[in-house]
């Protein structure tokens, strides 16, 4: 074979693996985009149906996250969770180092490795869960989540990784099942963490929590903690008020708009190692955090504010920092290995030389993946309400103290029980998409 032909073929084999890798790569993030295209208008219905005509994707964990995170919008509690199930368990399954994957980031890009989540989407993903068990009535699965949730966050390193909020929701649990000291425990545990992660977070610890862990104290009979609790929150006139008679507990979880989104960047730095100039490219989080509507409660024409007890924007924001060193580090090998790649290509044939520049310069690509269709932040109230059916509505309220949106609910308060509602908001939705998501 001459090398002109052999030239041809190595172009056509060159040009259809290049095709093939950027058309995979634009059919992901066509489809992620257009998920949070109909989210934002409102459509979660629109949003599940795009992500779930991918059938080829059911074994993937991002496609999994989302399709579980979207069943939840459209009040598919069971489905979500089943979905989830399956994320859950191929996370389990990557946890581990996978040499292949690394060998691939290496040679290709980073987004070309398995996507097992940062920290805090693994976490997270045993709360949803957790909800969804909560709406279908079934506490004792929530409980096992959580626990879940629990060994995942104590298995990192000597410092463990815990997320506030879930220590908080866990609390709630236990309180729900009648398990007070288990509950006293995550309470406590949930206010260290606010304090340790304030910075990263950007949230203090939630007047509702110090609420909660001084009435847990009363009733255990912890006079000296409470009351040095009581004079540290600043707090000498409350009182705390126990669950009893004909009243039950609502506790309402609002996931508010919409976790950040990542772009890439690329950037030109020096190499020793080649004596020149090398392109590498990484993801980062471009647009700053949005200006979100706050929530409350109306109940009889009573409001009552939801507090903000995880801030996912600054979680991702965090995650992305904590790793950027390994995907620098990562990136600038990668360039160094292409590099020579090309030079030993042009050494043999200028044409291939030419072709490996090209495809080395189009797989030189970021890994913008995230899990989507998570919150931005994640509000949540807890009020005592007379047994009985109640109708609740969760109000978005603009800056101008306008309503600009209602999530309208029937609970049924049981005495002396806790009742949980989560719901989501991302845009003003219009009636008949709302009622569309209702079905």
């Amino acid at each position: 074979m001459s090398i002109e032909a052999g030239g041809g073929i190595c172009s056509r084999i060159l040009l259809a693996v290049l095709a093939l890798y950027l058309g995979g790569c634009a059919t992901y993030s066509e489809q992620a985009g257009s998920m949070r295209d109909n989210l934002l208008i409102g459509r979660a219905d629109l949003a599940q149906a795009t992500a779930e005509k991918e059938d080829e994707n059911k074994e993937d964990v991002l496609a999994c996250l989302n399709k579980g995170m979207l069943r939840r919008m459209t009040n598919d509690f069971t489905g979500s969770n089943e979905i989830f199930e399956i994320a859950k368990q191929h996370m389990e399954a990557l946890y581990g180092i996978s040499v292949t994957d690394v060998a691939g980031s290496i040679a290709i890009n980073d987004a070309v490795r398995d996507y097992k989540g940062d920290r805090y989407e693994q976490v997270l993903l045993h709360a949803y869960m957790a909800m969804n068990y909560l709406q279908l009535g079934e506490y004792d699965s929530a409980r096992v989540e959580i626990l879940q949730a629990d060994v995942k966050m104590m298995e990192w390193g000597e410092e463990p990784d815990e997320d506030p909020y879930v220590r908080y929701f866990a609390g709630m649990i236990y309180e729900a099942l009648g398990e007070e000291d288990q509950a006293l425990v995550s309470y406590r545990k949930a206010r260290d963490i606010y304090v340790a992660t304030r910075n990263e977070q950007r949230i203090e610890v939630p007047l509702m929590l110090k609420r909660d862990l001084l009435r847990v104290l009363a009733s255990q009979g912890l006079w000296d903690e409470y009351r040095q609790l009581k004079s540290e929150f600043g707090m000498v006139n409350f009182k705390p008020r126990k669950l009893g008679g004909n009243f039950g507990e609502l506790i309402v979880v609002l996931n508010n708009g919409l976790a950040p989104i990542r772009t890439e960047s690329a950037i030109m730095t020096f190499s020793a190692e080649v004596q020149g100039n090398l392109r590498i490219a990484f993801p980062l989080y471009e647009a700053e955090p949005a200006m979100l509507n706050s929530a409350r409660l109306n109940i009889s024409g009573k409001h009552f504010p939801l507090e903000t007890v995880e801030n996912i924007d600054s979680l991702a924001r965090q995650a992305l920092d904590d790793e950027m060193p390994m995907i620098m580090t990562r990136a600038i090998a990668r360039a160094v290995l292409k590099h020579e790649t090309q030079k030993q290509a042009t050494e043999q044939h200028a044409l291939a030389g030419f072709l490996m520049t090209v495809t080395n310069l189009a797989t030189e690509r970021a890994d913008t993946r995230s899990w989507s269709t998570l919150p931005q932040q994640i509000e949540m109230a807890r009020v005592m309400l007379p047994t009985g059916q109640q109708q609740v509505s969760i109000e978005l309220v603009n800056a101008a103290g306008r309503v600009v949106d209602s999530i309208d609910a029937a609970v049924d308060i049981q005495p002396k029980q806790r009742t949980f509602l989560t719901r989501h908001w991302v845009a003003p939705v219009p009636l008949e998409a709302f009622k569309t998501a209702k079905k």
